[in-house]
């Protein structure tokens, strides 16, 4: 029966169209229990044979054949079955009655790739060679005739699926012939089942003895991996080695053409040596010749099996050397590009820029495409810069340079999916324009470029010219070219995204600088509004005392006569307004009084500044010196400012850089200049006094905070500086070292307005 119309992939429903063969007759299991039987005679063997009609022409004329005796002489069955032996009997037994469920051999047809006449030789080879194998065992618990049933029936589940899948089951043997792999692996990919498990439904249907069941089941599996409750280990192991010696030597068709292992170790583990094995391979061929001639199978002498083997052999060692050709030929391709991508990761660092990852890649081009001159080109990431590289005419001239990516090249990225879908492409005219500069350098020819795709998007890639098409050259090589491009993509994406992460670190250090310039003004601003907040209430509260206390001393002036105490009330009267004056202070630095806005002509206001300075202080003019725009220089902006108010910022800064140089002579320059980049004014103090320290830099705007000897100064001049920068939205800052002077920062926004329309 037939069961090709549709494949199978259940393996129950695979195992259920086996039951439709049909089932080994009663007779053929009886028989082959009695010649595996120690106490059975030849009288229960005969009695078994004639209740057989085929059976008994059959073993007559065997008997009868040339191989055992003038045909004339047999004509009984007494004399044929002592004549023939209790092997032969089996033989021909399992033979007759194997062959009616499944056809005989001479019925197949000579186009089937299974080939059923040499699959039946290769199972009388391992039959014969378990039988030789069992009689070397001296420690085997079973007898050599059960190992030569075990042989000749353990692929009994390959002739069963070809039977019942005779199309299917020829693909799978062209399957495994193609691809010189193992047939079970095949079975299993077409029907679901492999001949071990067909064999052993089949068997347990049949009736066989249940070590031969465990034969055709486990005679794939290592001895070691054996279930331990398997009776049958050592027939098993036996089979085995059989089966593999067999192959060897190519003695008939299993269809199976791997070796998981080889025979002479599988004989040691078993305790026979490389002697043992040689005999019998010795004997295999004329063993395997003559059960061939008992079961009529083919009239093959033992040369003309020995010449079948050596062809085997031979047309098997041919394929082999056409095999290892090409396979050596890929092995070179491979070691090829692996090279290239070795010479590539060496002359990578962990955080090499992209610059140098071109470098690198035009480098390993040159080995792995076997090409002198080669070009390159790298993107960097979402920023319209490209990093070109190239190797011209002397292989150690490496050139380089980086450039904005040309408009048309972008057009054309526009168009690209999945970075071009090819390995291998004519050179878009986008990208000779991006090469321009290396295109002389490469030769004659047509552009050719092998993109370099990184997460589906073009990263780069490799140039290089050719009068032909090179598309046939790289196809026998295409997966080796594939993987190195990758391998290059994730170069260039790695380098990309460690840029990227360089920025963001940068970006991030960045703003957390100006967080914390920000919470550290914030923490300013409120703790000037709460000292500001203090020094009003304070403010109003001393201001009635005080002026009760001065116009009280003044009363009693005039009233006593006593001139010590007309004195020590003129002091009293004299502090008291002095309390009043700091109390007036704390007032405006509490509560500034809000700019009066108006154009201001900065360089004449420090002009008034250092004038009165001078006059003040009565300093030399050559220690206050004025730096403004000359009259050749284009004239400064106007600020909006209120006049009084800045004037007594840079009176504070003039005096503070004056005490600073108490010890010395130094100067005191005043600067003013359009700051770089912005709309505003700069103004700066510089001094070459004491300087600063970290500790006193950073505290110098605090109120009350002065680091002068205790009396000179009341701490509120630079803070009432600040809050008037401030208010004129503004900025005001220092920088100093101890020993190296202090620089004083104004800037202060520029009426661009009135300058334009001025």
């Amino acid at each position: 029966m037939s069961a090709d119309s549709q494949p199978v992939a259940e393996p129950e429903l695979v195992l259920s169209h086996l039951d439709g063969l049909p089932t080994l007759a009663p007779i053929a299991v009886k028989l082959l229990m009695t010649t595996l039987d120690d106490d059975a005679g030849a009288d229960d063997l005969i009695k078994l044979i004639r209740a057989d009609q085929s059976l008994t022409a059959k073993v007559l004329s065997v008997a009868g054949s040339s191989a055992v005796g003038a045909r004339s002489q047999i004509k009984s069955l007494e004399r044929a079955v002592p004549l023939l032996g209790f092997a032969a009997i089996r033989s021909i037994v399992l033979a007759v009655k194997v062959f009616e469920c499944f056809g005989s051999p001479d019925t197949a047809k000579e186009d089937r790739q299974f080939d059923r006449r040499e699959f039946w030789k290769h199972a009388l080879g391992v039959a014969c060679a378990s039988k030789r194998l069992a009689a070397l065992l001296r420690d085997a618990d079973f007898d050599p005739e059960v190992a030569f049933v075990a042989g000749l029936l353990h692929d009994i589940g390959k002739v069963a699926l070809d039977a019942v899948f005779p199309k299917a089951y020829d693909r799978i043997a062209a399957q495994a012939d193609q691809t010189r792999g193992d047939i079970a692996d095949c079975e299993r990919d077409t029907l679901g089942v492999d001949h071990t498990i067909a064999g052993r439904h089949l068997a347990e249907r049949w009736g066989l003895p249940q070590q031969l069941q465990e034969v055709i089941w486990l005679h794939h599996l290592a001895p070691e991996a054996l279930p331990s409750s398997i009776s049958a280990a050592r027939l098993i192991a036996t089979v085995q080695l059989a089966d593999t010696l067999v192959r060897e030597q190519r003695v008939g068709y299993s269809g199976n053409h791997t070796f998981y292992e080889y025979s002479p170790r599988m004989a040691s583990r078993l305790g026979l040596s490389d002697a043992d094995l040689s005999a019998v391979i010795k004997t295999l061929v004329g063993d395997v010749a003559h059960q061939s001639a008992l079961l009529e199978l083919d009239r093959d002498t033992p040369e003309a099996l020995y010449l079948k083997a050596m062809t085997s052999a031979n047309a098997e060692l041919g394929r082999l050397n056409t095999e290892l050709v090409v396979k050596n030929r890929r092995l070179s391709v491979a070691a090829r590009y692996f090279q290239a991508t070795r010479e590539f990761d060496q002359r990578l660092g962990a955080w090499s820029d992209l610059s140098a990852v071109v470098a690198a890649i035009a480098r390993a081009s040159t080995t792995a495409l076997q090409r002198p001159r080669v070009a390159c080109f790298g993107l960097r990431e979402r920023s319209g810069v490209v990093d070109l590289c190239w190797i011209g005419e002397d292989p150690s001239q490496l050139s380089a340079r980086t450039q904005n990516l040309p408009a048309e090249f972008t057009d054309w990225m526009r168009e690209l999916h999945d970075g071009g879908g090819h390995f291998l492409v004519p050179a878009h005219h986008a990208v000779r324009a991006l090469l321009a500069p290396a295109l002389e350098d490469l030769g004659r020819g047509d552009p050719w470029l092998l993109p370099i795709v990184h997460d589906g998007e073009l990263a780069g890639g490799v140039v290089f010219l050719s009068q032909a098409d090179e598309r046939s050259r790289f196809v026998g090589e295409a997966d080796d070219l594939r993987s190195f491009l990758a391998g290059l993509g994730l170069a260039i994406g790695r380098c990309n995204a460690h840029a990227a992460a360089r920025r963001l670190a940068d970006d991030l250090a960045d703003t957390n600088r100006r967080l914390q310039q920000a919470q550290t003004e914030l923490l300013r601003s409120r703790t000037l509004s709460m000292i500001a907040e203090m020094a009003a209430g304070a403010g109003h509260e001393l201001n009635s005392p005080l002026t009760v206390i001065s116009g009280r001393a003044q009363m009693l002036q005039h009233q006593i006569d006593d001139p010590d105490v007309r004195r020590a009330l003129d002091t009293i009267s004299q502090k008291a307004h002095e309390c009043s004056t700091i109390v007036t202070e704390l007032m405006d630095f509490a509560r500034p009084r809000a700019p009066r806005l108006a154009p201001l002509d900065l360089p004449e206001l420090l002009a008034q500044v250092r004038d009165e300075a001078l006059q003040n202080a009565a300093m030399p003019p050559s220690r206050l010196l004025l730096d403004v725009p000359g009259e050749t220089e284009p004239p400064l902006p106007p600020v909006l400012a209120d006049r009084d108010q800045i004037k007594a910022v840079f009176h504070e800064l003039i005096d503070n850089a004056r005490h600073a140089m108490t010890a010395s002579d130094g100067i005191i320059t005043i600067r003013c200049r359009l700051a770089a980049s912005t709309d505003a004014l700069e103004i700066t103090v510089r001094d070459a006094g004491c300087g600063m320290s970290p500790t006193v830099l950073q505290r110098a705007f605090d109120p009350f905070f002065s680091h002068r000897s205790a009396g000179r100064s009341r701490g509120l001049g630079l803070a009432r500086a600040h809050r008037i920068v401030e208010a004129h939205a503004g900025r005001i800052w220092l920088e100093s070292r101890p020993e190296e002077g202090t620089v004083a920062y104004v800037v202060l926004p520029a009426d661009t307005d009135r300058s334009a329309s001025g």
